[in-house]
């Protein structure tokens, strides 16, 4: 009985962290109603994309040397995360510089001193994501 309840407990919390890293749960928390509201769809459409596909953390290569990145929230206060943060990192909450036609390679430094590598997507890159779901959704209507 224990373990039938240890299991229920353990499944309604991974559907919890799962939900709250979704693309429109990671919305929700980077920007207030009135502020979704005075988007239009397309622009709600762009974040939710951005929110699930711009970036993503690797480890840093070991001997592999660069500046740290002071990453900025959206209001342009310097920000340290921890390492629990890269976890579920919320891209739409911060300032990420985002290239034409190249990725963006980072390194930003943890509280715990860790070094990561947060690697941003190009905006050519995004482009060619959106029409990959477009086309994805025309089909899944189609059926």
């Amino acid at each position: 009985m224990k373990s039938i309840l240890l299991g229920l407990v353990c499944c309604t919390l991974s559907l919890g962290i799962w939900a709250q890293s979704s693309p429109e749960a990671r919305l929700n928390a980077a920007y207030s109603a009135s502020e979704r509201a005075a988007m239009s769809t397309q622009e709600q459409q762009q974040l939710l994309l951005n929110a699930e596909k711009l970036c993503w953390f690797e480890a840093v290569k070991p001997g592999q040397t660069a500046d740290v990145f002071t990453l900025t929230n959206r209001q342009g206060q310097p920000v340290t995360l921890s390492n629990a943060d890269l976890a579920d990192f919320n891209p739409l909450m911060y300032n990420l510089p985002q290239e034409e036609l190249r990725c963006s390679n980072l390194q930003v430094q943890t509280v715990e001193g860790d070094s990561h590598l947060l690697i941003v997507r190009s905006k050519e890159m995004m482009r060619n994501e959106a029409k990959r779901k477009e086309v994805k959704m025309r089909k899944t209507a189609a059926k």
